[in-house]
């Protein structure tokens, strides 16, 4: 594992021959971040699935207001990061995670309580607003720590973080389908709130600011004082190689090819006459597929992630056509299942720029504007799909066809002076 010299405060810098070595495991504590993003996402996929199935099959309100409603905390989230960004200003990193985890079971509870469209878009925009104050957060951990890691650590701590947000994904997905099946949807969402209470006693192991703020500034003393001691910062965040704006667009991709087939497949299965706990077996099949593709990115060469970039975008345009023409509700569901490990590798791709770009200019600029992004992808989206789903559901994959055939001519081209040989 690779050292870093840390100046400690037991090691005054005058006292050369006191100074201590650590290793990078010891710099900061990752496993906290982790386990809140397991839990998080492990209650609030079972909560969103069951949300939405309750307020379209049993209120059985309009696709275009449930578009609009389960849309509006995403949309929210547009501004969500730049307000994070002040709140974190004010309360540091620890406290602000600490926010949002005392306020999400209070969000989570309101929403259960009264189902008129202009209050559950009002609960939704406030949650969607302070969930500006996590993400982006996580991610500037993450950025923090692979400047003071070893890339082995680096990779390790990218790959744990991608494996706890999607394990709780997948669990809760799978969990939320056997309640639904033997209770109803308002009960699994009755479930997911108390579950929602488990994010408060972990937010309190998060190391504090001053430590982090510390670990940065003597890290940033040895740089120009002991060179030779420190890790190799171009080998440790390789992807800058590529284009930001390769990121973005790939972001935009993966977010608008999710919400479509997310958003769709309740409304195929209204129209078919099948019962509503299936979706969550299909977006289980898709956060499996996800999960799958973010880990083989790791095991990718820097140059063929961009092949498997443009692979899953061919894929996930044969898939959405296979749609229009096919039409049967076993194919869609096979099908619906399969893009789970398209979009995880375009996730992936994006996601290891954005950090390598975060690490490589100690900025968190760019985890700010991934954040954005995916609420644009996340929020507009499914507006849209729910009033073309009133049309004809079938519109939404001609446009996701459509859509992905220009993002691969434009990625291709964002990516044309990348070659294989400097690799």
């Amino acid at each position: 594992m690779v050292k870093i010299v840390v100046i400690s405060e037991d090691a005054p810098l005058f006292q050369n021959k006191d100074i201590k070595q650590f290793t990078s495991s010891v710099a900061y504590r990752a496993w906290p971040i982790f386990i809140l993003s397991f839990i998080r996402l492990f209650f609030i996929s079972i909560f969103e699935r069951a949300f939405a199935n309750y307020l379209y099959f049993y209120r059985d309100i309009s696709e275009s207001t449930l578009g609009f409603i389960t849309s509006a905390g995403a949309v929210a989230y547009i501004f969500g990061p730049i307000m994070g960004q002040l709140i974190t200003s004010k309360l540091g990193i620890k406290n602000s995670i600490v926010l949002s985890t005392v306020t999400t079971p209070i969000l989570i509870g309101a929403q259960m309580i009264y189902f008129e469209t202009w209050y559950l878009i009002t609960i939704r925009v406030v949650s969607g607003l302070l969930l500006g104050v996590y993400w982006p957060n996580c991610y500037n951990l993450l950025s923090r720590w692979q400047s003071v890691s070893s890339a082995d650590k680096s990779k390790s701590n990218f790959k744990n973080f991608n494996f706890s947000w999607n394990l709780g994904f997948i669990f809760g997905l799978l969990s939320g389908y056997l309640w639904a099946f033997t209770l109803n949807e308002y009960l699994t969402m009755t479930i997911s709130w108390y579950i929602s209470f488990l994010l408060l006693p972990f937010c309190f192991f998060l190391k504090q600011d001053s430590e982090l703020n510390d670990l940065t500034i003597n890290l940033d003393f040895n740089s120009n004082n002991n060179q030779e001691n420190l890790p190799n910062h171009n080998s440790n965040h390789p992807m800058i190689i590529y284009s930001i704006v390769f990121s973005w667009l790939a972001l935009i991709t993966y977010t608008i090819s999710k919400s479509i087939v997310r958003f769709s497949y309740p409304v195929f299965l209204k129209s078919f006459g099948d019962p509503s706990y299936y979706a969550y077996l299909i977006q289980l099949s898709i956060q499996i597929g996800q999960l799958t593709g973010l880990t083989l990115i790791n095991y990718i060469k820097v140059y063929s992630r961009k092949l498997s970039v443009f692979t899953s975008l061919i894929a996930i345009i044969l898939v959405s056509l296979s749609i229009i023409f096919i039409q049967n509700m076993l194919y869609i569901s096979i099908l619906s299942a399969s893009v789970g490990i398209f979009i995880g590798l375009i996730q992936g791709t994006s996601l290891k720029i954005m950090i390598d770009y975060g690490a490589a200019k100690n900025t968190k600029k760019y985890s700010t504007i991934n954040e954005i992004l995916k609420g644009v992808g996340f929020g507009l989206t499914p507006i849209a799909a729910g009033f073309v789903a009133e049309i004809n559901i079938y519109a939404n994959f001609v446009f996701l066809s459509i859509f992905g055939f220009v993002s691969l001519i434009l990625l291709i081209y964002l990516s044309r002076d990348i070659e294989k040989k400097i690799f």
